[in-house]
């Protein structure tokens, strides 16, 4: 696999001693990331103007690099400072020193009100963040809040890059950033949810040809399109739809009608040969117009799920069970009936609520949760600490995971974490979990191994997101718009083989 690594921040810190212990001196180690920086930024249609925000540790010294390097190219630049000239040290006082040389203003931010720190951020077209580095823990406070708040407010991430990670990232507002060079390794706070949001596209400065030995083991890998190409599950020219994969879809209620709808597009939309929907009489009135593709089947009573299930089972592969169904009483023994179901089987929405409230045990199941979800199925209040550790814990507990959201991550009871990178806000709408869902049953009832069935149904997904926000724009697209969008993407995929 071609996959991308992602590394804790403690590996990548450890990098830099490594390197320090074999002999390049920590300043080397800080011009060689100001000179990866400078020649990304000398790649960029900007008009030559930078203003530099720089902290007191060694992040604000790779911004000191970063400021001379410009200046020496002929840019116009200005650093601005957190913090009191005097409170930089080590190899970031010795930076300061260098740039203090040179006709560079140095500022320092507490003598700025409003309108001139307004002015100052206007002024300039490109705003380098150099303040917080990895090390930094807790809130942002003082002088250094202040600046992230400004440029967020003025900027919304435009022309604005990181220097390492973006300032901020754990430890309550951090700074929108537009790129992010970061040193030695991707960074895991980067990955995923809001850091990744934060930190816009991801440069690699590499700090030495042999470093990489030297950050260990990833402790996650992004899939790449080769990745999720080889996940596809093969067909035949004469394949017939018993071949394809049958799913029993239990979903829907009086009150929900339309989840269980879309998942069932999804799958059919995702290549299912058969799709058997049980629910009530509400949702089943309209399936024969809305899809008549899909095969109704009352449920008069919870208990006759049953009968459902061993009429069906020798030609679905799958039961996905829970888009819609509600949290009533009905719900609750339909949840505990599907868990006898003795094949793959996938939960999500109200089928994850009494996963997690009845302690129910499917034999081989996989879920679909969004960040809610996981934490309640942890026993936890929002935030979940870490999406990382949710998704592994929630795995170990019940089996693989898709943990929804900005670049979702898929992880099983022993494998280390993929990353999704596909998808944006343009997902963000009724329903497009639901499609996900039947995307993903669909493939396991293909025959494809969970987690790959997890990670290529969200890639796909995310891709007709993508695709459907170019064409129509990121607000307003609706969920089953994305459905009829995953056969495009799934030629793409086969198409590229």
């Amino acid at each position: 696999m071609a996959v991308i690594p992602w590394y804790a921040n403690e590996k990548v810190r450890a990098l830099d001693a490594r390197l320090i212990e074999s002999g390049v001196p920590g300043l080397e180690l800080m011009e060689r990331v100001g000179r990866g920086v400078v020649d990304f930024i000398l790649k960029q249609p900007l008009a030559r103007s930078a203003l530099i925000l720089a902290g007191a540790g060694n992040n604000g010294g790779d911004g000191f690099v970063i400021a001379r390097l410009l200046m020496e190219g002929g840019w116009k630049v200005t650093v601005l400072l957190s913090h009191e000239a005097a409170r930089s040290q080590g190899d970031a006082a010795v930076n300061l020193t260098k740039l203090g040389k040179m006709p560079v203003p140095v500022v320092e931010s507490r003598t700025l009100d409003e309108a001139a720190l307004t002015e100052l951020l206007d002024s300039h077209d490109l705003v380098i963040d150099a303040l917080l580095g990895t090390g930094a823990a807790g809130a942002p406070r003082g002088e250094t809040a202040r600046l992230i708040a400004a440029v967020n407010r003025h900027r919304f991430g435009r022309h604005v890059l990181a220097v390492d990670i973006p300032s901020g990232t754990e430890g309550g507002e951090g700074i929108e950033a537009q790129w992010t060079c970061t040193a030695g390794g991707r960074k895991l706070p980067m990955a995923t949810g809001y850091g990744a949001a934060l930190a816009g596209e991801t440069v690699l400065i590499p700090l030495g040809e042999n470093s990489a030995p030297l950050l260990g083991v990833p402790d996650a890998l992004e899939l790449e399109e080769g990745d999720v190409r080889s996940f596809l599950p093969r067909r035949r020219s004469d394949d017939h739809k018993g071949r394809r994969g049958g799913v029993l879809l239990v979903a829907g209620s009086k009150r929900y009608r339309g989840a269980a709808l879309l998942a069932a597009r999804g799958a059919l939309r995702a290549g299912a040969g058969l799709v058997v929907l049980a629910s009530v009489p509400e949702v089943l009135d309209v399936l024969a117009a809305s899809l008549p593709e899909a095969i109704a089947e009352p449920l008069d009573t919870p208990g006759s799920l049953e009968a459902v299930m061993r009429k069906w089972r020798p030609r679905c592969a799958t039961l996905l069970i829970g888009s819609g169904l509600d949290r009533d009483d009905r719900a609750r023994e339909l949840c505990r009936i599907g868990a006898q179901w003795d094949g793959p089987s996938l939960w999500d929405g109200d089928g994850l609520y009494w996963l997690g409230k009845d302690d129910i045990k499917p034999a081989r199941c996989c879920l679909t949760p969004h960040e809610g979800e996981a934490a309640a199925l942890l026993g936890e209040r929002l935030p979940v600490r870490n999406r990382f550790e949710a998704a592994g814990d929630v795995a170990r507990q019940y089996g693989p995971v898709l943990l929804k959201g900005y670049r979702s991550l898929v992880a099983g009871p022993e494998q280390t974490p993929w990353i999704v990178s596909r998808g944006d806000r343009t997902l963000s709408v009724p329903g497009s979990g639901d499609v996900l869902a039947g995307a993903c049953a669909a493939l396991l009832a293909a025959g494809v191994p969970a987690e790959k069935a997890l990670a290529l149904g969200a890639w796909c997904h995310g891709a007709a997101g993508e695709a459907l926000g170019r064409m129509k724009g990121q607000d307003g697209v609706l969920a089953h718009e994305v459905s009829d969008h995953l056969p495009a993407i799934l030629k793409e995929l086969n198409g590229a083989c």
